[in-house]
């Protein structure tokens, strides 16, 4: 019954210790780090990445929100996208973070460990790249200007009609 107990027992750490050898935390302790930092990686990014051509031509902004495993090296695995984005975002962001250095890795309870990483990735133009299209606001004040026009010209009307 013992030699039982022992295999049993055996086992089962095995199994546990497979189980957390090959899982991604979510959470650590020290968690992964790129090489120089946060500023670093978003400089890295923003250096990096090309605005898609069929967003920005349609004025098209948005965020992408991606995760990713930091392994045990600092490679980076698991690529997937959590947002509804357009493809050509999702694309872009994919590529940039394929072309990340490697990072410092994870650690629990004094081991390296993979790691996810969670990261917003922001598509923003800038106002002299964005299309001419008309705001509703400055169609508003077209519309308010053309009003005050016509007001003034049938106020001119009525005041010559009555005089």
């Amino acid at each position: 019954m013992k030699k039982l107990l022992l295999l049993l027992a055996f086992f089962s750490f095995q199994f546990i210790k497979a189980q957390t050898s090959d899982s991604i935390y979510v959470q650590v302790q020290v968690t992964p780090e790129y090489p120089g930092g946060e500023n670093a990686m978003y400089e890295f990014i923003s250096r990096n990445v090309n605005y898609p051509v069929k967003e920005k031509e349609n004025g098209i902004t948005g965020r992408v929100v991606v995760r990713f495993a930091v392994m045990h090296d600092g490679s980076i695995n698991n690529i997937e996208i959590l947002t509804k984005t357009p493809e050509g975002f999702n694309q872009e962001v994919i590529r940039v973070i394929k072309l990340m250095p490697k990072w410092k890795p994870g650690m629990q309870d004094g081991r390296v460990v993979p790691v996810y990483f969670t990261l917003p990735v922001v598509f923003q133009l800038d106002d002299n790249t964005k299309p001419n299209k008309p705001k509703s606001r400055d169609m508003a004040n077209v519309v308010g200007y053309v009003g005050i026009a016509f007001g003034i010209v049938v106020g001119i009307l009525i005041y010559k009609l009555v005089r």
